[in-house]
């Protein structure tokens, strides 16, 4: 009888382990890096949220989807033109398990701001979600 209630013991504790692990319950990710000279504004999900330069924000268990995002940013004072260049807005999609990061950064020649977006993403370009259902 002790070896039965041992037994069903593990079997409850493995399967508690099993079913914590599972994909569902991974969360999505999104980091961004403003490594720029001037403060940014990331919009997302309807949402801004603003980053001070030379720092990060972190967004934990952003919900599954494809997100519309830009950019606003700050102009550091005594500069007369600002050009901003790649990955400042477009779309994130995010899978079950997605890290996305964003780094900002500038450039300062005369008096021309640039400020420069580089997104990255955990997920391959080729990755099927696995709880998106075929023939829809």
């Amino acid at each position: 009888m002790k070896k039965q209630i041992i037994f069903l013991f593990v079997l409850t504790i493995m399967a508690l382990i099993g079913f914590t692990s599972c994909e569902p319950f991974i969360e999505n990710k999104i980091t961004v890096q403003n490594q720029a000279d001037g403060d940014v504004e990331f919009i997302i999900a309807g949402k801004t949220y603003g980053v001070s330069a030379k720092s990060s924000l972190v967004l934990p268990d952003f919900k599954k989807g494809t997100f519309k995002y830009s950019t606003l940013y700050k102009i550091p004072f005594g500069l007369t033109e600002a050009t901003a260049e790649g990955d400042v807005a477009g779309d994130m999609v995010l899978n079950a398990g997605t890290e996305i990061l964003l780094q900002y950064g500038s450039n300062i020649a005369d008096s021309s701001y640039t400020i420069f977006g580089i997104l990255s993403s955990s997920d391959d370009v080729n990755r099927v979600d696995p709880f998106e259902e075929e023939g829809n």
